[in-house]
């Protein structure tokens, strides 16, 4: 009986040298892992060192830098006072209220403007792809660049939104210098940023439903809104789903494009959660751990998206 290995530790199957002893296992199992060493030292650097950080400072009465020589500056173990605190937080609240308000908003209203390019925009043609390839670029651009070219366009006297409005006999509109308008201002800038980058995700989930249905439905007479509704939308859930989680995550998130575009205001209309955390951890003496503490709640709540998301796609599966 022959083992397929020659005299000199080849296999007789192919060129490639079979591994002797301990030495080769090792060789052989421990390259793929070695070569995982400097994206796992890049994820413990920048994302787990930075959560347990946050996480641990919680606990602490700190201010963002801490100088030993200056005992002011040492953090102060105050066990959960800082979540306790929050209760109590006026600024935290209304702007945990104003971010899930614009949550519920923008997100429903970003899928349905997505769901719609998608189905306009899916036939797989020259020109087709071009258009796409136009409502996708603003998903590549800076958050910071489209707030500050939505400021020059949402201009009350030389903005370009006004110019139009008025060639049709409107007045000028104040978006940016009264509270809900701003508001609007944020949610419209906010869906133009993120419309193309979910028309992509509908697109793909469009092309993965087989025409058989629709061939078949046209067959039987169906209308096109009553494939839609009982074909594409079903065979759609998990990728509404996936756009449902990631769009309100990224809402949540929402702050380079609300401090270009409004700056806040006005007053303190487009305050948001995480500029919240940035003032109180930046801006107020010793309260990084206040909001550190304010983003932990943050994270709780993207994380309860996150698992909702899960438990979705495996309920689909």
């Amino acid at each position: 009986m022959t083992t397929g290995i020659l005299e000199d530790g080849r296999s007789a199957l192919g060129p490639h040298p079979v591994p002797k002893g301990l030495r080769g296992s090792l060789a052989s199992l421990g390259w793929p892992y070695l070569l995982m060493v400097p994206t796992m030292a890049l994820l413990v650097t920048f994302t787990l060192y930075p959560l347990v950080q946050g996480l641990f400072m919680a606990f602490f009465k700190r201010g963002v830098v801490v100088v030993p020589q200056v005992p002011n500056t040492l953090p102060q173990y105050v066990g959960l006072d800082n979540f306790i605190g929050l209760l109590s937080n006026a600024d935290f609240q209304v702007s945990l209220l104003k971010t899930v308000l614009f949550v519920i908003i923008a997100v429903p209203l970003n899928i349905v403007v997505s769901l719609a390019l998608a189905l306009l925009l899916a036939p797989q043609t020259r020109l087709f792809a071009f258009v796409r390839t136009i409502v996708f670029f603003p998903s590549m651009i800076s958050l910071l660049i489209i707030g500050v070219a939505w400021r020059w366009l949402f201009g009350l006297n030389n903005g370009l939104v006004n110019y139009l409005l008025s060639l049709i006999g409107f007045a000028p509109v104040p978006w940016l210098e009264q509270d809900t308008m701003a508001q609007i201002a944020v949610v419209i800038a906010w869906v133009w940023a993120q419309a193309g980058f979910n028309m992509m995700i509908f697109i793909a989930g469009l092309t993965a439903i087989s025409t058989d249905y629709y061939e078949a439905a046209s067959i039987d007479g169906t209308s096109k809104w009553r494939q839609f509704t009982h074909i594409t939308l079903p065979l759609l859930k998990p990728t509404l789903a996936v756009v449902l989680v990631l769009s309100s995550i990224e809402a949540f998130k929402v702050y380079e494009l609300v401090v270009s575009l409004t700056g806040g205001g006005p007053g303190k209309a487009t305050v948001y959660l995480i500029q919240t955390i940035y003032d109180t951890a930046f801006q107020k003496p010793m309260q990084a751990g206040v909001a550190a503490a304010q983003s932990v709640v943050l994270f709780i709540i993207l994380l309860f998206l996150t698992i909702f998301q899960l438990r979705v796609s495996r309920s689909e599966k």
